[in-house]
């Protein structure tokens, strides 16, 4: 019986088929001669952490970003410093990789309808009246990422509501009436919409309502399919609902779309975003590295909608692509990460791997997470559920007592032996007991505590490159549910 079962544990297959390039099971980067990065790996996401000057960026990151140019990935690089531009492109420089990076920015041609896209998509689910309003809500409120302020009273859930009917209508109507989805569009039909009742008999309020128009474009000539019940529900909306709310309920409902939209419908923003579509997330999955140079220090809130209409619209995309017919690994580069977390990423994280995504994610340390995702119990939540799912974390020199617990904690504690030893004396007079002498007593014991196998401590010490360090960088490397070679434990 022996025999047998150690038969079949030493049996391997005479031939094995050779893994294509884009097997989860090839390498990236090797830590050590036996250590390796794998592209199964890097898609159960990668964390970085260290204070301003640790090489977090200079050390790791460019390792990193490096291995994954040479392997041919595509990728989304967001950008809060302006030098971010020329660092990539010396990296695609470097994998010979420069004509794959397309740099998406005011200078630039490139433009993305991210609502059309949505519309005009292949597949299942495509142009689905709720996903474009739950993709237009989430692009909206990108600086408004406070998970702790979320709902809770009945009156704001009521306008929330009122605004989502309002929306679902707008779309539906804009989609049926033209058979593509611009911000414009959706300003048109609001602001032509009627005020009363009796305004929607009138002639004159008929012939200039691009609502009222757009209506009929949806009865006579629809350019997306549109069942009768359909058109019904929008007539009854737009000629019945809307009109009939009173005035100051409908004035509220209203503003709750135009304050939602208006950074999009004007500038920058829509000149980028709500013209025409010239390249889309689909560019990764044939190797290109869309840059987003519109760096948050330089364009402030502009850039981090511009960063994450990029980053959710990849995130939706790729959660519907098929691996099978598009196997090619890609990444989503967010140094800085802070400024562009979403309440959506710990969810995306969780099926990463599945499609073939690598989330790179570095920062000075955790607390920047907790102070842009606000106070409470639910933002904290959710940083902890992301953190939780990128599985290889490396951390640099850093003075910030948070992360360094942080990493401690993450690698966990280890039983240690105290031994304790005690000698006393009993001395028999005064002069005995002046020197110490006499008879004496000793006792000994082992005590059993659990400590730290790393101590939080020992980030403070690491090398942070330079002439004074030789160039040498330090950082301990943890990855979930491996063993590295040289310590025997996860890190």
């Amino acid at each position: 019986m022996l025999k047998s079962l150690l038969r079949i544990l030493k049996w391997q297959p005479e031939s094995v088929e050779a893994a294509g390039p884009w097997d989860l099971s090839n390498r990236l980067f090797s830590f050590s001669k036996k250590d390796h990065l794998t592209i199964g790996r890097a898609c159960e996401g990668i964390l970085i952490m260290g204070a301003t000057g640790a090489g977090k960026s200079s050390a790791s990151g460019r390792a990193i970003a490096l291995s994954y140019l040479r392997a041919g990935m595509g990728g989304i690089v967001l950008c809060v410093k302006s030098d971010e531009k020329r660092v990539w492109q010396e990296y695609c420089r470097e994998a010979g990789r420069s004509d794959d990076l397309i740099i998406f920015g005011p200078e630039q041609p490139w433009r993305f309808n991210f609502l059309d896209f949505e519309l005009q998509r292949e597949g299942r689910g495509a142009g689905l009246t709720e996903n474009l309003r739950k993709l237009l809500s989430t692009i909206a409120n990108i600086t408004k990422q406070d998970a702790a302020k979320g709902g809770g009273q009945d009156e704001g859930a009521y306008w929330e509501d009122s605004k989502d009917v309002l929306l679902r209508n707008d779309i539906d109507l804009v989609k049926a009436a033209k058979g593509r989805i611009t911000i414009g569009d959706l300003y048109a039909v609001l602001n032509s919409a009627p005020k009363s009742i009796e305004q929607t008999h009138s002639a004159e309020w008929q012939k200039s309502s691009f609502c009222y128009q757009y209506l009929r474009e949806a009865y006579h000539q629809p350019k997306t399919p549109l069942k009768p019940e359909d058109f019904q529900v929008l007539d009854e909306y737009w000629m019945g609902q809307f009109p009939g709310l009173a005035e100051k309920t409908r004035s509220i409902v209203a503003s709750t779309f135009t304050a939602m939209c208006d950074v999009l419908n004007r500038g920058l923003l829509k000149e980028l975003f709500c013209g025409a579509t010239n390249v889309t997330p689909l560019a990764m999955e044939e190797g290109k590295i869309l840059l987003i140079d519109l760096p948050v220090l330089e364009y402030a809130e502009l850039g981090r909608y511009a960063a994450g209409i990029w980053k959710y619209s990849a995130q939706m995309a790729l959660q519907r692509r098929d691996v099978l017919a598009s196997p090619r690994p890609v990444f989503i580069w967010q140094d800085e990460a802070q400024h562009f977390v979403l309440n959506t990423d710990m969810l995306f994280q969780s099926t990463c791997r599945s499609y073939k995504v690598s989330n790179v994610l570095l920062s000075q340390n955790i607390s920047n997470f907790y102070a842009t995702m606000g106070n409470g119990q639910k933002s904290e939540a959710l940083v902890n559920s992301l953190f939780g799912n990128l599985n290889t974390r490396i951390f640099h020199a850093n003075g910030d007592f948070n992360t360094n617990e942080w990493m401690a904690k993450t690698i966990g504690r280890t039983r240690v032996l105290l031994a304790n030893a005690n000698t006393s004396h009993d001395p028999t007079d005064s002069m005995s007991a002046m020197f110490g002498i006499g008879p004496s007593r000793t006792t000994s014991g082992v005590s059993e505590v659990f400590e730290y196998e790393v101590p939080p401590s020992v980030c403070t010490a690491f090398r942070t490159g330079g002439p004074a360090n030789r160039w040498l960088v330090d950082s301990i490397i943890f990855s979930n549910g491996s063993c590295f070679h040289a310590t025997g434990r996860p890190y």
